[in-house]
């Protein structure tokens, strides 16, 4: 670095440390002047943008630095990079990005587990086994990189290499609580009880109230369920439910007032027919609470000819931030709704199909499985008068009980660590979904998990009426769906459709028992 590139850089952390961030801007900008090639300053420029909740210049700051690392191969900063273009649902940005690199760099193979989480996470799978073997010729026996290996093979299938490699990752690094959990969640351990002892042993090793004890809790939950020993299982899972929900700090009534929102602010959407193939693909989201069997209902529809599975995307969000030019956190998140007023929903509808409808190919049909999209009903309708929505039902003991025993990244789904909050959103959950199911009758279809379990064929067919589809053979052998799965339910739903988790709560019947009594209040 010169010596005015080094002054600029300087006078940017400087300004920055003291919260000046137009003299920080400037600075940056400055070091662009003397030097257009360098991707730190556009980064810092796009976390100014967010700040000041500017979308369109944030994203577009993220795409100069993009652009620069793929010209430059930057392998130093590569990973901020990549991790900013998550942030605007970038995928194919991240792709060309970690493709275009060499592999082999120093800096590149430094950075080398978080580049194949991030292929992983944008659906890159095979890329990012490539990516991981090219590495694992380079580098040292890594425990990120055998964890990371594990969690792509996961989601393709591969269920048995995928324990090999959760388990060599603990021979890595027997501490890990991530590995501990995953591994549980993963798979049941043979004979039942045998990690028992070193999920302890990983206990002593991290604070008592940490989320790091929090993850070998509900490991412990997960194994001592495996075993029938549902007293102690009870006991773990309460004890690292209440360490999330202390670290979340979930406010139900700030939510009840949220849902209420939702129930008023969108009038209802006049009746649209399913387009002809010529007018494009059709959108088709399937929502719900996690864990209804969203996942079961996107696989049997993905063995559709006519109809591709994009996974769960994040891309409605970003095409509604860039046609207001405000970062919309999700319907119920968003806080700030007066940013959207006057929005072109039609410009929102527009970015959300270019953005997907290459992912869609020649197909009619396109599912784009993203359970928080239920709270963006009301936009969906406006800004995409073609879009069909399914929406899953469970029966709520069951619903509420497996997003208990559930410890969901990144702090999603923050309501589900505690019986009352449980109860309060899945009161909020149905209203809003009556409220759906009458204003738009044609645009939205619920679809029970129970139904679909028991009796496939009646309730397939009345989904693909529906949509205005014709039946296809073997829809519902999931077993023959190849397509990879990130979801939580990414092990499970390699099995043939089953009914086993119907009344699953009733294992813990008594534990459960106010719940459900508050559930039967809430009715």
């Amino acid at each position: 670095m010169n010596e005015a590139l080094a002054a600029h850089w300087s006078e940017a952390r400087r300004h920055e440390a003291a919260g000046n961030v137009p003299a920080a801007k400037a600075a940056y900008e400055a070091m662009l002047g003397i030097e257009p090639m360098l991707v730190v300053p556009p980064l810092r420029l796009s976390r100014f943008a967010q700040v000041e909740d500017r979308y369109v210049d944030s994203r577009a700051h993220a795409l100069q630095a993009s652009r620069i690392a793929l010209l430059t191969g930057a392998g130093k900063d590569v990973g901020f990079v990549t991790l900013r273009l998550l942030f605007f649902a970038e995928d194919g940005e991240v792709m060309r990005v970690i493709q275009g690199l060499d592999w082999s760099n120093g800096e590149v193979l430094k950075q080398a587990a978080v580049l194949a989480q991030h292929l992983w996470l944008v659906g890159q799978h095979q890329q990012a086994l490539e990516f991981l073997m090219q590495a694992s010729k380079r580098v040292r026996p890594d425990a990120r990189l055998s964890y990371t290996r594990a969690n792509v093979l996961r989601s393709l299938g591969r269920l048995d290499e995928a324990t090999e490699h959760y388990e060599y990752a603990l021979q890595l690094s027997p501490y890990d609580p991530y590995f501990h959990w995953s591994l549980a969640y993963h798979q049941a351990a043979a004979p039942p009880g045998a990690r028992l002892p070193r999920i302890k042993a990983a206990q002593r090793q991290h604070p008592y109230d940490s989320l790091e004890q929090a993850h070998l809790l509900y490991a412990l939950f997960k194994e001592l369920d495996g075993m029938d020993e549902t007293d102690a299982a009870w006991s773990a899972l309460c004890e690292g439910a209440a360490l999330v929900r202390a670290k979340l700090q979930h406010d139900p009534q700030a939510e009840a007032s949220q849902f209420e929102y939702l129930r008023q602010a969108v009038p209802p959407v006049p009746a649209s027919p399913v387009p002809a193939t010529k007018d494009g693909p059709v959108p088709v989201f399937i929502v719900g609470m996690p864990r209804t069997g969203t996942t079961l209902l996107d696989r049997v529809l993905g063995n559709h000819p006519d109809v591709v599975s994009v996974g769960e995307r994040n891309d409605f969000d970003a095409a509604v931030s860039e046609a207001s030019d405000h970062f919309f956190k999700g319907g119920l998140r968003e806080r700030e709704w007066e940013k959207l007023d006057g929005m072109d929903f039609a410009k929102a509808g527009d970015v959300y199909l270019r953005r997907l409808g290459a992912m869609a190919g020649n197909h009619r049909f396109f599912i784009d499985k993203n359970p928080q999209n239920f709270f963006n009903i009301g936009l969906i309708l406006r800004a995409l008068p073609n879009a069909r929505i399914l929406c899953m039902r469970r029966d709520p003991m069951d619903a509420c009980f497996s997003n208990l025993k559930e410890l969901f990244e990144g702090g999603a789904y923050a309501y589900s660590y505690a019986a009352e909050d449980l109860a309060h959103h899945h009161r909020g959950f149905s209203s809003l979904l009556r409220h759906w199911e009458n204003a738009a009758p044609d645009r939205v279809r619920i679809v029970d998990y129970e139904r679909l379990v028991k009796d496939g064929v009646g309730t397939l067919q009345l989904v693909l009426d529906f949509l205005g589809l014709e039946p296809a053979p073997g829809m519902l052998d999931i077993t023959r769906n190849t397509a990879p799965v990130s979801t939580a339910s990414s092990s499970q739903v390699r099995q043939p459709i089953h009914d086993r988790n119907i009344g699953a709560w009733k294992r813990y019947g008594a534990q459960l028992e106010p719940l459900r009594l508050m559930l039967e209040g809430a009715a």
